[in-house]
């Protein structure tokens, strides 16, 4: 749920862009009072991009909600007995050494629950979702921000921030989302993709997919016989190249989407249900054609999604215009800052 809090800075820190958005609650308001973004070469050059980002943005708040995720980061579905909520997480910490790759000691764990159902003979059972994300890898995260006079308040996993976004979407523009829907959020980084399928605004299904903007922009180098670097501007700005750079995109379109089916068809398997939107944000989404080729692809309404929607912006210390043009980049930002 979303908290009370004064202001707070959601940072996603991504693999090619690092993206920073202070979030303040003022009342009944979520204000963006500060808003900054900073391509990045390389993990090497991360600490210093995220310091000239902050020493860029002028913050209020150097209070930090980050995120991991990557292969560090599992996502496991179980079964387990009815119980309450305050006894899972230590419940499934016992069993989690049958799922997960990584030993139970060297993790942070949590888990939600996400339906009760009854099977045939009348035994109740819970699904239940297992987040594990190495312990390391949360440290490093914690002391690479402390090390530049921050203070690290929270470190959560992307595809739930997007679902914190979709509630505080969903809170700040009533109506923007209809009762009752299921909808999928995917953001579509550089490396890879995250998937949250929510139910009336419950996460029922997290997962990340290892492809992303990247496999976008080699396809357009081996298509094209150009440098990667030329590949990833004229995929930013195809121009009258567009034609060209949406056919050389098609298999890795194709690849990414299938990967994404699969998700959809467990989520129906598992929760009796069908994905009725999909939602798109990540730098990738900017693409002109993505919508588009999705849509063919899923065979479901497909958006992009825009998270500042219904948000205030302080317009003093923020470029609105950038903020605004870049908005689909944001959802992991924003559903940092909202759910810390």
């Amino acid at each position: 749920m979303l908290k009370q809090r004064k202001s707070i800075v959601g940072l996603d820190i991504g693999s090619s862009c690092i993206k920073a958005v202070e979030l303040t609650r003022d009342k009944y308001d979520h204000i963006i009072t500060g808003y900054a973004q900073v391509d990045v070469p390389n993990e090497a050059a991360r600490q210093e991009a995220i310091a000239e980002l902050m020493r860029a943005a002028k913050f209020r708040s150097k209070r930090i909600a980050t995120a991991v995720s990557g292969k560090n980061v599992v996502f496991r579905y179980i079964g387990m007995p009815e119980m309450p909520e305050d006894k899972l997480v230590s419940a499934v910490r016992l069993e989690a050494e049958k799922y997960i790759p990584f030993d139970v000691n060297d993790v942070e764990l949590d888990a939600q629950k996400l339906a009760v159902a009854t099977d045939a003979n009348g035994k109740t059972e819970m699904k239940v979702l297992l987040v594990a994300a190495k312990k390391s890898v949360v440290a490093d995260h914690a002391r690479m921000l402390t090390e530049l006079g921050l203070q690290p308040v929270a470190v959560g996993v992307d595809g739930f921030a997007l679902g914190n976004a979709w509630e505080l979407g969903d809170l700040v523009h009533p109506g923007i989302q209809d009762p009752g829907r299921t909808v999928a959020l995917i953001d579509i980084g550089a490396t890879k993709a995250s998937i949250n399928i929510l139910r009336d605004n419950v996460s029922c299904f997290a997962r990340e997919v290892p492809l992303g903007g990247q496999d976008l922009t080699n396809a357009i180098a081996r298509r094209l016989g150009i440098e990667p670097a030329q590949a990833e501007a004229l995929k930013r700005d195809p121009a009258e190249q567009l034609s060209i750079v949406q056919e050389a995109c098609t298999q890795a379109l194709e690849d990414l989407g299938n990967e994404v089916n699969l998700s959809f068809d467990f989520f129906e398997n598992q929760f009796d249900g069908e994905v009725q939107e999909v939602w798109l944000t990540g730098g990738t989404a900017l693409l002109p054609f993505l919508e588009e080729s999705f849509e063919k692809i899923f065979e479901k309404r497909t958006k992009t999604w825009n998270p500042i929607e219904g948000l205030k912006v302080r317009a003093d210390n923020v470029d609105v215009e950038a903020l605004n043009q870049l908005a689909p980049q944001l959802a992991v930002a924003i559903g940092l800052a909202a759910s810390s």
